[in-house]
């Protein structure tokens, strides 16, 4: 087994623990959510994902963020959809944008699909960190998505990882208490 795919394993283990943790309320999540985004970060930029190598450095941020913000107890916050219209709305916009710029000036294999899924992953795990409950459907529509483009690039321990987080995705909105 090569090296890339052993980090490969470790980073898809350490990023569904810190879901998994996450689903639980358990503050140890935040711990894998920096160690694994570290990990992907290699790897995403070797198979020319770029906006996802960003993405990865915005999660280890963003891990340090949640535990800083969390405050010892689990929250659970509503907003309403008019909300979620804006973020979608400026999301897709910049979606665009990031896509635009990825095409004509890198040589990223999927740009707007890589452009998509970073833009959006970044808005859900900001509302994740916040607490934000409707996280998960954004991240339902994500892990969906990564999964296909993960798949396309032959990174299918990742895209492994994505079908987990899909159902996970599912089990955090509904509450369903499965992980």
């Amino acid at each position: 087994m090569n090296k890339n795919k052993i980090i490969e394993i470790l980073a898809v283990v350490l990023n569904l623990l810190f879901t998994f943790f996450y689903l639980k309320g358990n503050s140890i999540c935040f711990l894998f959510g920096v160690i694994s985004p570290l990990l992907f970060i290699s790897l995403t930029w070797q198979r020319k994902i770029y906006a996802d190598t960003f993405l990865q450095l915005f999660y280890v941020f963003m891990a340090v963020y949640g535990y800083l913000h969390w405050g010892g107890e689990w929250k659970k916050i509503h907003w309403l959809a008019s909300t979620h219209l804006l973020f979608i709305l400026a999301g897709t916009a910049i979606t665009i944008a990031s896509g635009y710029w990825l095409r004509h000036k890198t040589d990223a294999a999927k740009p707007y699909l890589d452009s998509f899924t970073t833009v959006f992953a970044i808005i859900a795990t900001w509302l994740m960190m916040n607490f934000v409950h409707e996280n998960w459907l954004y991240f339902m529509v994500i892990n969906a998505t990564s999964l296909a483009l993960y798949v396309n690039r032959k990174l299918y321990i990742g895209a492994i990882m994505f079908a987990v987080y899909l159902l996970m995705s599912v089990d955090g909105y509904f509450e369903l208490n499965i992980f």
